[in-house]
């Protein structure tokens, strides 16, 4: 039996295509349609997601390295590279050589926009949850991770 919020999803939803059981064209798909998302909520004020996940990264551990930003955010050290140097031209961290080491500092400004990030990631959750269900959205993250895991 389908319940009336499934109809009424299923209704709107895209059609369904030669493609959608394979996981390659779905995982994109739905990669396009979350970025769209956070493209919209964090370009309220300048900011693109990836350079939000760096920043709250770098407020939470002041000092940290690129190889440590890099394992945490499953990103290779060029893209951390090319994105600590996005953030440094937006006055938002600074990077400190110590001995061999690079540790990444966020400035003051960087502190200052956590709330608004906060907001942000607030506003994508909830119009994830009002979309696909908040039970759906958290099983979903979880699948999702698991299988970069796995895959990664």
């Amino acid at each position: 039996m389908t319940d009336e919020k499934t109809v009424i999803l299923a209704d709107e939803a895209k059609s369904v295509t030669r493609f959608s059981a394979c996981l390659l064209f779905s995982a994109n798909a739905l990669s396009r349609a979350i970025t769209a998302i956070g493209d919209e909520e964090f370009g309220r004020f300048g900011m693109c997601y990836s350079h939000a996940y760096m920043l709250c990264e770098v407020v939470g551990q002041p000092g940290i390295t690129p190889s440590e930003l890099s394992e945490t955010l499953y990103l290779t050290p060029s893209t951390i590279t090319r994105l600590v140097e996005k953030l440094e031209q937006k006055q938002l961290v600074r990077r400190e050589s110590e001995g061999k080491k690079t540790l990444i500092y966020p400035t003051n400004e960087g502190i200052a926009l956590q709330p608004e990030i906060a907001e942000a990631w607030d506003r994508v959750g909830k119009h994830y949850s009002e979309l696909i269900g908040e039970t759906d959205v958290c099983r979903l993250t979880q699948q999702v991770f698991k299988a970069a895991q796995a895959l990664g």
